[in-house]
């Protein structure tokens, strides 16, 4: 987990700036098996804290006609900070019984996007009080699946070694529609309210 500074926005939206590391991710999209279409849940605005200094973050998710979610993320300025905004593509698929995203980075504030977050999988579901609840991949997990031969991937020296998974996408896929997949996503990072009504 190599020290990377990013805030929320730099790896899935404002609810990443609660990490200080590059997340968990893959060298093959997640979800390609199932096939995608825009979970019709998440459309429109949403608002979450996205770090310890109780400032709020807003992103939008907007449909696209190929299946995917264009989405803008707001980090709206405060004092001592000029804010921020980035762009996402996320593609949604269900695997067994669960939601992931697929979310590849698009626009860092006007900065090129990293190509390191060209797919960082994401579990997620909607509460029945209407949040959005997000889930990184636990690194500590994914490393121990890697050791154990449960799913290739490369982990990187030294105690902060990022870590990329590197199955397959039929294999990746395979993995996370079960309940073995699903553990490797072990606690929920971010939680989100709807602004605008469904």
């Amino acid at each position: 987990m190599a020290r990377y500074g990013i805030r929320l926005g730099t790896a899935i939206g404002a609810a990443l700036m609660v990490t200080a590391c590059l997340p968990v991710t893959s060298t093959s999209p997640i979800g390609t098996t199932a096939g995608y279409k825009a979970d019709p849940q998440l459309t429109g605005m949403w608002k979450g804290q996205t770090d310890d200094s109780g400032s709020i973050g807003y992103f939008t998710f907007f449909p696209q006609k190929d299946g995917s979610f264009k989405v803008m993320l707001l980090d709206p300025p405060a004092s001592g900070d000029s804010g921020d905004w980035m762009a996402f593509e996320i593609h949604t698929a269900r695997l067994g019984s669960y939601q992931y995203m697929d979310v590849r980075e698009t626009d860092d504030g006007g900065k090129p996007p990293d190509p390191r977050l060209a797919h960082v999988p994401v579990l997620y579901r909607v509460g029945e009080n209407g949040s959005l609840v997000f889930y990184l991949m636990d690194e500590d997990a994914a490393k121990a699946a890697i050791k154990a031969g449960k799913i290739s991937g490369r982990v990187e020296s030294g105690d902060f070694g990022d870590v990329t998974v590197a199955a397959a996408p039929t294999a990746l896929d395979a993995l996370l529609g079960t309940a073995a997949g699903r553990a490797l996503f072990t606690k929920p990072f971010a939680t989100l309210q709807r602004i605008n009504p469904p």
